[in-house]
């Protein structure tokens, strides 16, 4: 998530993690413990930019509120040192607040990657939030990555994110994702109360994996 005939299982773990984690900041790898508001849908979509254009990564994802659960659907085009892959996937949160200022949820996804090996990909996180003020939240996730017939990894990490003003929300993270520490800044412009747009770098430790960029756009409606 070798080179020959298909992408590194670490590309495609890290592709679902990214498709899983749309909360805090849509391609954030924090996620917030909270969901979709009853009759909400939003559309997600981001690309990912490595420095030299090593690994790229495009990702589409539609959520709805059902009940009490937010489902999505997305997909993810990854391209790495020439070769393309997608994957189909689907995501299922659950989120509510414990007591004031303090939430917590579970956050279950599976992708399938269309070049062979078909292996199920799957990402279970545990998201907690706790809302310091009126314009600084505390995100913390706890989870796991499992590939099929792959090596399972860690995915945790803890966010902070500041609201400046209405307009503005910047958020620094810090997070283990595919077996490797990163870190990620970046900040939201919300044009209007449905529709917001995301830029960030981001960089694993070491410079391992390399700088990237991302790009997104968030939009709410109602069906």
């Amino acid at each position: 998530m070798k080179r020959t005939t298909r992408l590194p299982l670490v590309a495609w773990t890290a592709a679902l993690a990214t498709g899983v984690a749309h909360g805090a900041g849509g391609h954030h790898a924090i996620d917030d413990a909270a969901i979709l508001d009853p009759g909400q849908c939003q559309v997600e979509a981001w690309v990912d930019r490595e420095r030299d254009a090593a690994r790229t990564l495009a990702h589409v994802g539609p959520a709805c509120r059902v009940g009490a659960v937010e489902l999505g659907f997305n997909v993810d085009r990854v391209r790495s040192n020439g070769l393309a892959t997608m994957l189909s996937g689907a995501q299922i949160k659950w989120a509510r607040e414990l007591q004031s200022g303090l939430s917590a949820g579970v956050a279950l996804a599976v992708a399938v990657p269309n070049r062979r090996p078909h292996a199920l990909l799957g990402t279970v996180v545990v998201p907690a939030t706790w809302q310091a003020s009126d314009t600084l939240a505390v995100h913390a996730n706890l989870g796991r990555d499992l590939v099929e017939g792959g090596a399972n990894t860690s995915h945790a990490g803890a966010a902070l994110e500041w609201a400046a003003t209405p307009a503005w929300l910047f958020i620094g993270e810090r997070f283990r994702e595919a077996g490797t520490n990163r870190w990620r800044v970046g900040a939201r412009w919300s044009l209007s109360s449905t529709l917001s747009l995301d830029l960030s770098r981001a960089q694993g430790q070491h410079r391992s994996p390399p700088p990237w960029w991302t790009f997104g756009v968030t939009w709410l409606f109602e069906p």
